[in-house]
């Protein structure tokens, strides 16, 4: 297996600071951002929908759309600012959310007639560079194999607390997907429940594996890129125009289990379909980016997959959630799979 380094380093609010590299990083660090309360978000069911919605009134007051001349996820140690991470230097960097929606130590608030929990578990930050405009179409293949690692880490030790149920790394690229920090980075949350999606996921591969069923369709009809080891591929029953699926052509329960050779094709992979969609709008694609794999750290039946939505529903055009997909959860599509993938290949493959 591929050697990288982890450093655990220790903020003044007493929180960690991961950084994850092929260099053991042993820089000394700078000043540092004052501490800040931590919030204390809770759950509120909706008995309509049968699902939590939590809440954080502290979320209001995040950084958002930053002046040109700050960011707080750039090296910090030489600027005349303090950032998030108080060094020259870095390569892949993990934190707490200041602005946690779940939190380990949230307390329940009590309402009346309202069924409430606390939204106990953690709300990470991953930075995949020191470079401010560094985009994953960009950066070098071993950058993005050092992401599927420090992915990986996180996976393998949030799943084994105890109040955590769900691990889910995202990303959400462009204003159009509600961006206000264009330093390139995701998120990692770490959910006290399995959320409504994952949970008909594990139902659906728990009756039979789906897209073992359609890997022929997928690999010759639908496929916008493929290797030995990843297919990526319009899925035939997509909700969005260009929306693309990564997935290893034999099941996996999550890339913690990957060997260096799919990590790599992995990697390839996600960068095929960054740079395509970039090329294909000759510009940077907004998109919704997340990693779906199993609660469990061994589970034969869930198939590990990433899905990308672009919230475009023809061309540059966008697509608006409007009253049948809003109000009924029901998606009207006027662009056919098929030929999305036929577009799409031209600018992957």
């Amino acid at each position: 297996m591929t050697k990288f380094y982890k450093r655990e380093f220790i903020r003044n609010d007493k929180r960690k600071l991961l950084l994850f590299g092929y260099n053991n990083h042993n820089e000394n660090a700078g000043s540092q951002l004052e501490i800040n309360n931590i919030p204390n978000p809770h759950m509120r069911w909706n008995p309509s929908r049968h699902e939590w919605v939590t809440y954080n009134a502290e979320r209001k007051n995040r950084t958002s759309f930053p002046p040109k001349e700050y960011c707080p996820l750039c090296p910090g140690k030489s600027l005349d600012y303090p950032t998030e991470i108080p060094f020259d230097g870095f390569e892949i960097a993990i934190f707490p959310n200041r602005w946690p929606s779940f939190n380990s130590k949230s307390q329940n608030q009590f309402i009346e007639n309202v069924i409430t929990n606390s939204s106990k578990g953690e709300c990470e930050v991953i930075v995949y560079s020191d470079d401010h405009f560094g985009t994953i179409a960009q950066m070098p293949l071993n950058r993005i194999e050092l992401l599927v690692h420090a992915w990986s880490d996180r996976y393998k030790k949030l799943l084994t607390i105890e109040d955590i149920k769900y691990v889910l790394p995202f990303e959400n690229r462009g204003e159009e997907c509600g961006v206000t920090l264009h330093h390139p980075h995701g998120q990692i949350y770490a959910y006290p429940f399995i959320p409504p999606t994952i949970q008909k996921e594990m139902e659906s591969f728990n009756k039979e594996n789906f897209l073992i069923k359609i890997m022929r369709d997928l690999e010759k009809k639908y496929y916008v890129y493929q290797n030995d080891s990843f297919i990526a591929a319009v899925p035939p029953f997509a909700r969005y125009a260009y929306e693309v699926w990564i997935m290893p052509k034999k099941q996996k329960a999550g890339p913690w289990l990957f060997n260096d050779k799919e990590i790599k094709d992995f990697a390839i992979s996600i960068q095929k379909v960054v740079k395509g969609y970039d090329s294909f709008l000759k510009k940077k694609c907004p998109y919704i980016m997340g990693l779906h794999a199993s609660p469990f750290l061994e589970d034969n039946n869930f198939h590990f997959h990433v899905e990308f939505y672009p919230p475009l529903r023809h061309g540059d055009k966008p697509k608006i959630l409007a009253g049948s997909e809003s109000m009924a959860g029901v998606f009207i599509m006027d662009v056919l799979p098929e030929e999305s993938a036929k577009i799409l290949r031209e600018y992957m493959e």
